[in-house]
């Protein structure tokens, strides 16, 4: 056994220097190649990230956002959420998984015609698909209930959790009139 680790040591030495030999009389040639493979890496990681942005923006788009039907939500793009919050000076956003009975609750309320009528501002619509464990830390909700908060100057200003209500048909759309508190444009 301690003879054939020393022929394969003996071998990997052998291999070891031939190599360094092969790269030493072709150093300019390993350097292009190494440069190269470091490029190519490069490229590739940057692409991934991209891809896998727009991949999850298009996801949302056909799952999520072509289903909406209230003229009063405001799809709001992937990763984009910190960016509208600092840019508009008064903005309301409904945060919530794209599912479960308090969205649907919810969604059923905000397409019925007569409750449309009753509701004085268009808000946000952020679904919570992607980091749900990021954002809820960063706005302190719970992804699996509906949460409205409105932000004032990139600030929250009040919030209500729709699984609060009691009465989620009688108290729902007074509730949301009532969450932004300024009724300010861009």
């Amino acid at each position: 056994m301690g003879r054939y680790i020393v022929i394969l040591k003996n071998r990997l030495l052998i291999f070891w220097r031939k190599s360094i030999i092969i790269v030493s009389e072709n150093e300019r040639r390993s350097l292009m190649i190494a440069a190269s493979l470091v490029v190519f890496a490069l490229l590739f990681s940057a692409s991934a990230v991209f891809a896998q942005k727009t991949i999850r923006q298009d996801q949302l788009d056909e799952l999520v956002f072509d289903s909406l039907k209230s003229d009063h939500l405001i799809p709001m793009d992937y990763q984009t959420v910190d960016q509208k919050i600092e840019q508009i000076k008064a903005i309301s956003i409904m945060f919530s998984q794209p599912n479960g009975t308090s969205f649907e609750n919810v969604m059923t309320i905000l397409d019925d015609p007569n409750q449309q009528t009753m509701l004085n501002r268009k808000f946000y619509y952020y679904p919570i698909v992607y980091d749900g464990e990021t954002i809820a830390k960063k706005y302190q909700l719970d992804p699996r209930q509906v949460t409205f908060i409105f932000f004032h100057n990139g600030k929250e200003k009040n919030r209500f959790v729709v699984e609060s209500l009691k009465d989620l048909n009688n108290e729902f759309i007074p509730e949301l009139n009532r969450l932004p508190m300024w009724n300010l444009k861009k």
